[in-house]
C-alpha cells in the first residue's frame, strides 16, 4: 500500500518544479527579481494548495506527515560532528 497514486505523484512533481523555479530565479546580490511579486504570490498559493491536498491524501491513507520544510537560514536538528584524523597524529 506504499504505492503512490497518480494524483500524489503529480502533486509531488508540481511541488518540485515550483520550488526549483523559485530557487533558480531567486535574486542574488544586487540583481533584481526575475519574477513579479504577483507571480511569486501565485506560486506560494499553488504550493499551499499542493501541501493541503497532499495532507488530505495522506490522511485518507493513514499516513502521518512528519517532515516540515525549512528555509535556508533556519537551523535543523542536525548537529555537526568532528572526527579526529588518526593518520595525521604523530606516533611516538
Amino acid at each position: 500500500m506504499s504505492e503512490k497514486t497518480i494524483e500524489a505523484r503529480v502533486l509531488q512533481e508540481m511541488r518540485v518544479i515550483l520550488t526549483d523555479i523559485a530557487r533558480e530565479t531567486a535574486p542574488v546580490g544586487n540583481r533584481p527579481r526575475v519574477l513579479s511579486p504577483q507571480t511569486v504570490s501565485r506560486m506560494q498559493d499553488c504550493l499551499s494548495l499542493i501541501s493541503a491536498r497532499e495532507r488530505e491524501l495522506n490522511e485518507e491513507r493513514g499516513i502521518e506527515m512528519t517532515s516540515r520544510p525549512r528555509l535556508g537560514d533556519q537551523k535543523g536538528a542536525a548537529k555537526k560532528v568532528h572526527f579526529l584524523n588518526t593518520k595525521s597524529v604523530d606516533k611516538k
